[in-house]
């Protein structure tokens, strides 16, 4: 009786040992940056030269509003940077490559001569598809009158871009005007790689589909304005119109599959979105914060987890989301490595990304940008399968019973 009962004592405690080592994490990555924050304006040891030409970084900024995309490059483990901070024009290129493990400024992508024109702002969010592809888009005030383009770099250290995607798009005469080029996600590689992103002042996304010649597609619910011809309606929960029903403008990422998109703003829900050849059918649910606007998913050994950026405040939020319906939010207060003030972003601008993934381990890096706060860099560890906490226990109390 005294050996079953400290076997069942050891095997508690191994229950309890395994509950305690499942849970999650989320750490400030202390080589990026100071601390896993790379502050605006600060130079990192080893910064490329014209990064940098008076002891001030210029690719981040305090104000201004000027650093809005960033993208992980699987394929190079780098990050990269767009700026519009016109002083860097005359020592580099805005298009910035960062070292994922320090933050520093490695070099950048080729800007070339001629190829980037027009638009509200020229260039703005950036993608990166899985196999190195770079993509970066403009932004549009009104897709009717002024064209949407996207450019492609089909490597890092290609000589230059290539527009990828350029043109209007014939929705109806009025007053609210589809402002396009506030997010932007890539899905794919080779020649699949599907590109998406969302709209302002009317519900939907549009996405590009291939990577030579690609292939427009609107989805949306709007009525005023009146859709363009081959546009694809959109069913299910959210606001229809205006600003506040804009539910892919900010956050928007691809879930699974190119057919799956989640999409998200400032002080409204989180959408689901399925996308078909007949059209869009969203479903929402809440997230923490009224402030998580940027979102990333990734899959990690096997589950599928969001990861969302709060402008407010700069805080991480990281979601179990194996049930779409009802994410289970791993950190409820979230996590900044920011210190200090943050500074305000009344565009609720920027962006959070996963980066290097390690399957065996459970572990992955998370880097958002803030817009005018900079860079932070986390390492997400996954908790482990609750199954090996009760396969530990099992084997445990088999290997006692063989032993009798």
């Amino acid at each position: 009786m005294r050996a079953i009962s400290m076997v069942l004592a050891a095997a508690c405690g191994l229950a309890v040992s395994s509950a305690a080592i499942a849970q999650p994490t989320l750490v400030p990555k202390a080589t990026f940056g100071v601390n896993g924050w790379r502050a605006p304006g600060v130079v990192v040891a080893g910064d490329s030269a014209g990064s940098q030409p008076a002891g001030v970084y210029l690719a981040l900024t305090a104000t201004g509003d000027n650093e809005r995309g960033l993208a992980y490059n699987p394929a190079t483990n780098d990050l990269i940077l767009t700026t519009r901070n016109g002083a860097i024009n005359a020592t580099g290129s805005p298009f910035r490559v960062l070292d994922t493990t320090t933050g520093r400024d490695k070099g950048e992508l080729a800007f070339g001569s001629g190829v980037i024109t027009g638009g509200t702002f020229p260039f703005l969010q950036v993608a990166a598809s899985d196999d190195g592809q770079i993509f970066i888009s403009n932004l549009t005030a009104d897709t009717r009158t002024s064209a949407y383009k996207v450019y492609k770099w089909s490597s890092q250290t290609a000589s230059g871009p290539t527009v990828h995607f350029s043109g209007t798009q014939a929705f109806g005469t009025g007053t609210t005007a589809p402002r396009l080029g506030d997010s932007l996600d890539a899905f794919g590689s080779g020649a699949n790689v599907t590109l998406a992103t969302g709209y302002r002042n009317l519900n939907g996304l549009f996405t590009l589909t291939g990577s030579s010649s690609p292939t427009g597609q609107v989805y949306t619910n709007s009525t005023t304005p009146t859709p363009p011809p081959g546009a694809l309606g959109m069913t299910g929960t959210g606001p229809a119109t205006g600003a506040s029903g804009s539910n892919f403008r900010l956050g928007l990422t691809f879930g699974a599959t190119a057919s799956d998109i989640l999409g998200k703003v400032t002080s409204q829900p989180l959408y689901n979105a399925a996308l078909s050849g007949s059209g869009l059918s969203a479903t929402s649910t809440a997230l923490t914060s009224a402030g998580e606007g940027q979102l990333d998913f990734a899959v990690i050994g096997g589950v599928p987890y969001l990861a969302a950026l709060d402008v407010n405040n700069s805080r991480v939020y990281v979601y179990n989301i194996s049930n779409p319906a009802a994410p289970v939010s791993l950190f409820p207060f979230g996590l900044a490595a920011q210190t200090g003030i943050v500074n305000a972003n009344g565009n609720a601008s920027g962006a959070i990304k996963f980066g290097a993934i390690d399957n065996v381990n459970l572990t992955a890096d998370i880097y958002t940008l803030n817009t005018n706060n900079g860079i932070q860099a986390f390492t997400f560890t996954v908790p482990a399968p609750a199954s090996a906490a009760l396969l530990g226990l099992g084997g445990l109390l088999a290997a006692r019973r063989r032993r009798a």
